[in-house]
């Protein structure tokens, strides 16, 4: 096969992902048209309307509409898209995404027309990934670059461009949930990796004080005095965290589940490590990333692209015992399916759940914590296989 019909056979199993990446922003979210082609990417018209205000020297974190969470260096990283139309916005973004989750499927083992129909299925059928495309999240952003960082696997380049954990590190600098993958490898005993991650999280947030220093002394000011951002919309039955059921079994937000989700992160990141240390790295670095999530105050259904990765893993990890193989995915299989969409929800509904309402909404938050529970036991079960 010529070096030219190799990369035509590249560009045409793109067009499937992206044909349905663009059937998904058309149709996902209500307001959007197919045709005439308009999106209703929500949090992307978040994103432009941030770089718009950044350009103008405004105030973005006070501005009418859904509001900007985000630390200040991800606001510079919106100025792209502000500047260009919004389907133009739209599409680039797509691109972006979907780009991202096909370099994501390569690493995990897919290459040809299998990783065009696994990524066409992501788009379509998995919530997380279709959900997030529909409402311009960065969700897979976040996830790709953990897993392009540090999963082992098949590279596109034959070697690195910038040491491992850069990646970890400017995705936390966006937002600080990826900083637990960065400590499970520190933990793990790959201290550069974590040191790395560590580096660039503090370089890019330095970047942020350097040109936007109001904002940044806002944000991070904020954070350090305890404004974690919390509402009342954290007991919406689409928030899968600890917090969230935490909320929506007692009916209030309260310290005792801001504690129980600091231990889930100890819990998570240790058994992250002790399955680093079985042998089974790939599952650690997607142990790690669910961990980010369930400890998080707000993770939305759509935050969940994790199950991707961790579903391929286990899938294709036959070392592991069948049944955390399968009680694995049959979680993966959960937020495939988040039958919590299909509660009533909203106007803080959730709060008068009947008992088999309050399992269907919550069950996914405690299989999760159990699946990081029962991976501590991992290595006694079945030991790593000696190598040589």
């Amino acid at each position: 096969m010529s070096r030219l019909t190799q990369k035509l056979g590249w560009v045409g199993w793109t067009i499937p992902p992206l044909l349905a990446a663009l059937y998904v922003a058309g149709t996902q979210i209500p307001g959007s048209t197919l045709w005439p082609w308009r999106p209703g990417m929500i949090d992307l018209d978040v994103y432009r309307r941030t770089g718009q205000l950044l350009l103008a020297g405004k105030d973005f974190f006070n501005a009418d509409g859904l509001p900007w969470i985000y630390p200040p260096f991800a606001a510079l990283l919106t100025v792209p898209f502000a500047v260009v139309g919004v389907e133009a916005a739209a599409i680039g973004w797509l691109v972006l995404c979907v780009g991202a989750l096909a370099a994501m499927l390569y690493r995990l083992g897919f290459s040809g027309w299998r990783l065009s129909l696994a990524a066409t299925v992501c788009v379509l059928f998995v919530e997380p990934v279709t959900e997030t495309l529909g409402f311009g999240q960065l969700g897979i952003l976040l996830v790709a670059a953990a897993v392009l960082d540090s999963m082992p696997g098949p590279r596109l380049l034959s070697r690195r461009i910038a040491p491992e954990g850069w990646l970890t590190g400017l995705a936390t600098a966006v937002k600080l949930t990826p900083a637990v993958v960065a400590a499970y490898n520190f933990f793990a005993g790959r201290r550069k990796p974590g040191l790395v991650a560590f580096a660039a999280f503090v370089a890019a947030t330095g970047l942020g004080f350097l040109l936007l220093p109001a904002a940044s002394l806002h944000y991070w000011g904020g954070l350090l005095a305890g404004e974690t951002g919390l509402n009342s919309g954290i007991v919406y039955a689409t928030n899968q965290s600890v917090l969230g059921a935490w909320t929506r079994l007692l009916g209030e937000t309260s310290r005792g589940g801001l504690v129980l989700s600091a231990l889930v992160v100890v819990l998570g990141v240790a058994a992250a490590v002790v399955v680093h240390r079985a042998g089974e790295v790939g599952l650690a670095i997607c142990l790690a990333g669910i961990t980010s999530l369930l400890a998080s105050p707000i993770s939305w259904s759509h935050h969940y692209v994790w199950i991707v990765p961790l579903g391929i893993v286990l899938w294709q990890a036959r070392r592991l015992p069948g049944w955390y193989r399968w009680f694995g995915l049959a979680y993966v299989a959960w937020g495939v399916l988040a039958p919590f969409k299909w509660l009533p929800r909203g106007d803080d509904v959730e709060l008068g759940y009947a008992p088999w309402q309050q399992l269907v909404v919550n069950i996914g938050v405690l299989a999760g914590v159990a699946l990081l529970t029962l991976a501590l036991f991992l290595p006694r079960l079945r030991p790593e296989r000696p190598r040589g």
